[in-house]
């Protein structure tokens, strides 16, 4: 009963040209039922035929069925309004439940991410990219702490000597799977939602990696190690490549257009070929030119 009259109470005042308007309404019902028959009726009662009675008891009989359709319209749209105003709050407290749940999700990804248990961490993992996909509001959130675990766990804390390249098909590293998967999840976020920076995945040790196909476009690589990683099919528009080692990856159909810091020398010492999308300077470059006509041969 509380609950009734704070929504009642609430309603009219978020409405009060409509109660200013029932309150002249039922004030001009109240007049038309005393006055109405002789100021608009006055010529019928004046008449000396018998009958004025009918003629009084006629028009405010009138005035009572139009006043009840005017009551019932009001009635009508009130309830509208209530119902309007009763699915907005269940949609509100809808989405205030969901929003708890995604909360809840998130800090048991976290504690697993925490764990020192191999399993729990790939269930944090997986349970971040999902909430990632379900959660738009959460998606940068959830990228930021995904990339801050590859950062942890994939360090690039002995740089490959610069004076001693390595050979391409002499990598035997491959990434620890916690740091497979995690870069998977992060690969795999859904395209087109805003990002308002670039995804840090700088300085670490990506030798190896298996980023077939990942979206990787703004990443920043900066420094990174991608020796023998499979790049095939990857979207690298626009990412950092600054000093990102490249021996022996693998960039068949890779997109690189718009990326910033690529060089001639990181390209010649990847694996590149004709379906490579490489940034128009640099994919005519004889020496890029010569690099792929030698890898087709």
């Amino acid at each position: 009963m509380t609950n009734s009259v704070t929504s009642v109470w609430r309603w009219t005042q978020q409405h009060p040209l409509i109660i200013i308007l029932v309150t002249a309404g039922v004030c001009l019902f109240g007049w038309l039922l005393w006055q109405g028959p002789w100021v608009l009726d006055q010529p019928h009662l004046d008449d000396t035929k018998p009958g004025p009675a009918s003629v009084v008891s006629g028009f405010r009989t009138a005035v009572v069925a139009s006043g009840a359709g005017v009551v019932a319209g009001v009635g009508l749209a009130y309830t509208h309004l209530t119902l309007k105003d009763t699915r907005a709050n269940n949609e509100r407290q809808a989405e205030l439940t969901r929003e708890g749940q995604i909360t809840d999700r998130y800090t048991n990804a976290v504690k697993h991410l925490a764990s020192e248990e191999l399993i729990e961490q790939l269930g944090g993992i997986y349970a971040l990219g999902r909430i990632m996909r379900d959660s738009e509001k959460d998606h940068t959130m959830v990228v930021e702490v995904i990339a801050a675990f590859i950062r942890k766990h994939a360090p690039a804390s002995s740089p490959v000597d610069e004076s001693a390249p390595q050979a391409p098909g002499d990598s035997e590293f491959e990434p620890d799977e916690r740091v497979q998967v995690a870069l998977t999840v992060l690969a795999r976020r859904p395209p087109g939602r805003e990002e308002p920076f670039k995804t840090d995945l700088s300085r670490i040790d990506l030798r190896g990696a298996n980023l077939g196909g990942a979206n990787l476009a703004g990443v920043n690589l900066i420094e990174s190690q991608l020796q023998s990683a499979y790049l095939s099919g990857a979207n690298l528009k626009g990412a950092l490549l600054y000093g990102t080692r490249l021996e022996d990856a693998d960039l068949d159909e890779a997109k690189l257009q718009k990326t910033q810091g690529l060089t001639v020398e990181q390209v010649v010492l990847a694996r590149v070929t004709s379906k490579t999308k490489l940034p128009a300077d640099l994919a005519a470059d004889p020496r890029v030119v010569e690099r792929i006509a030698a890898g087709e041969r």
